[in-house]
Parts: structure tokens; sequence; C-alpha cells
């Protein structure tokens, strides 16, 4: 993944734009998104007027096949469980309006949601075993678990049990769509590689969002996105979209940080991975100062995520594909807000 420019200016003095009568992302585009035969079908718009804590100006949505997705959280936490049985397995994509991926992907073929629901569910209870592991033991998990991915071949050790959760993920995926596995394999071991590549804090909100849009995960999701949807962006459109895809990215990221803060700020931790702190000691803010100046990045980059995804559209001439790819974009990230705000895995019981 290139580099992008991240002397970022950013300013807290937001006018809210108005989206009246938008029930999806682009204006002048409804028709054409309107026109899929799966778009129509698939989703059930949710009212997010009963969640106030929810900052999002995207629409949400959850996949009318909802119970069936859950099922591959459900098999993720049987077959870790199986494998570890003395290990907690909590439902991490639980939420009170429905799983995780049945908000972000609401339009998409459910057998492949589904499956990826699985993939990254036990990609969450991975990440819950290798936290408290020592830097360089981590780096040494994450490949044995990319290895996996890919189908390297497996050698007898106990420190590979873990590894072998994700031994079929490749092939399973292949199956359904070959054309698009490629890609989706591609994110999964990126993200791995930069699960842990970075070793010292961030002292800038500016540096440490470039890194965030990486660790959050956003490409997996974005590639998942695309493969649950069975679309594949080319080069000239990966290209033509490469700013709002970068954008995108820095929403998911900060969104991430605002609500997870709630669980991570009682914790220790060696590395740094939430904006809060950051914010705090580079503008000598109190905590609830800096939780409020970051709700107002996150706002700021989604009206420029919006303002690119109109660029995007115009420059590709409004093409069905990107209007799907774009459309798709704002529901995943709404959807990621609004499940953040109200999921129990970030809210937990006083």
């Amino acid at each position: 993944m290139s580099k992008t420019n991240t002397s970022l200016r950013f300013k807290l003095s937001i006018k809210k734009p108005s989206f009246n009568g938008l029930s999806y992302f682009i204006p002048g585009y409804k028709s054409l998104f309107s026109q899929s035969s799966a778009a129509s079908k698939s989703s059930i718009k949710l009212d997010t007027s009963s969640s106030p804590q929810s900052i999002t100006t995207f629409p949400v949505s959850v996949h009318k096949d909802e119970p069936q997705i859950n099922q591959g959280a459900i098999d993720a936490r049987s077959k870790f469980q199986h494998l570890l049985p003395e290990t907690e397995c909590r439902p991490h994509s639980a939420g009170p309006y429905g799983n995780f991926f049945a908000i972000c992907w609401p339009d998409s073929i459910m057998e492949r949601v589904r499956l990826a629901t699985e993939i990254i569910e036990t990609l969450w209870l991975y990440d819950d075993v290798i936290e408290d592991v020592p830097h360089n033991g981590a780096l040494e998990a994450h490949a044995r678990v990319r290895d996996s991915i890919v189908g390297a071949p497996e050698k007898k050790s106990s420190k590979r049990h873990i590894a072998s959760l994700f031994k079929d993920f490749g092939e399973r995926v292949s199956k359904m769509d070959e054309e698009g596995s490629p890609r989706v394999i591609s994110s999964l071991k990126s993200y791995l590689d930069n699960y842990d590549s970075q070793k010292t804090p961030f002292t800038t909100i500016e540096e440490y969002t470039e890194f965030r849009r990486l660790n959050v995960g956003f490409g997996i999701m974005e590639g998942f996105m695309q493969w649950t949807l069975d679309i594949h962006l080319d080069e000239s459109e990966m290209e033509l979209s490469r700013d709002y895809y970068l954008s995108s990215g820095r929403v998911m990221g900060l969104t991430n940080d605002l609500y997870s803060w709630t669980v991570e700020r009682t914790e220790s931790a060696d590395r740094q991975w939430n904006a809060v702190p950051i914010v705090m000691k580079q503008y000598n803010m109190t905590e609830m100062d800096a939780t409020i100046f970051l709700r107002g990045l996150i706002v700021y980059h989604e009206q420029q995520t919006r303002k690119l995804g109109l660029e995007v559209l115009k420059r590709t001439g409004g093409s069905p594909k990107m209007v799907k790819y774009v459309d798709a974009m704002g529901l995943m990230l709404g959807g990621n807000c609004f499940w953040s705000a109200t999921c129990p895995r970030y809210n937990p019981d006083p």
C-alpha cells in the first residue's frame, strides 16, 4: 500500500451538511443503484435516531438474512473453543441491532457474508489470544497465520494450533469466487503484516491516522465488501478511487478508536492503539476534550469521504459498478459507526 501525505490539517468548526431525503449515499444516482436486483431486496434500513451516541452521517441498514450471517460467527467461536477449551470466546460481532457484518454489508450475497463473518470473527478471537504476547512473539504468530491462509506447508508444532484455524479459509473463498479471491487473501496477509509492525508510539494524530487505517483492518473490510458484492475494481478504477479509499479508511480507523476507548482506557498495553491519548498529549487536552476533538475529526473525514465519493462518480461517468461501490462504502462506514456505538463489545454493562 503506497504512502500518502500525512501533513493534514483538520478543522473542527464543521458546518453540518443537509442530507434530507437521502436513503442512500449519492444524490442523483439513486435510480442507477436501485436497478440492482440484490440491492433493493437484501437490506432493511435501520432507524438510528434512538441511538444518539452514534455520530455517523451515513445511512445504516441490516441484511435481511442476518440470522444466517450470524451463524458464521457462531461457527468461528465453536471451532475456536474446541481447539482452545480453556480460552474464553466472547461474541465479538454481536449487537442489539444485528451482527456487525450483516450491518456493514447489508446488500451483499448472504453466503459470502457468512463466510467472511466466520473468517474475521476468527481473526478477532485470535487477537484476544495474541494481544498479551510480547511483540516479537506476536510477529511470529502473525507469520504462521499468514502462511496458513495461503496454504503453506504446516510443521508439527504446538505453536501452530491457532494457525490451523485459518488453513481452509483461502480454499473456501476461492471455491465461491476464484476471480475475486486473490485480492481478499492479499488483504488478509497485508493486515497480518502490518498489525504489529509499529513498535514506537505516535506523537501526532496525523501520522497515527495513516497507520490506523491499516491497523484497523480496513483493507480486509473493503476487500470483503467487494467480494461479497461480487464486484471487482480493475486497476484503473482502483487508481481513480484511491483518495476515496484512503479517506474511508481514516473514517473507519478513528471511529473504531472513539467507541473502543470506553474499554481500552482501563487496559495497559506496550503499544499505543488509540487516538484519544495521542490527542491528549499532542494538544495537552483532558480526556473528555480529546474525545470531543475526535468526534469532530471523524465527522470531518466523513464529509471529505462524501466529497471524494462524488468526485469518483463524476470521473467514472456514474458507472453502475462504481455507484454500487461508493454506495456500499457509505453503508459500511455508517454500519461500522452505528454498531460500534451500540454493541456490547464497546458498551459493557456497568
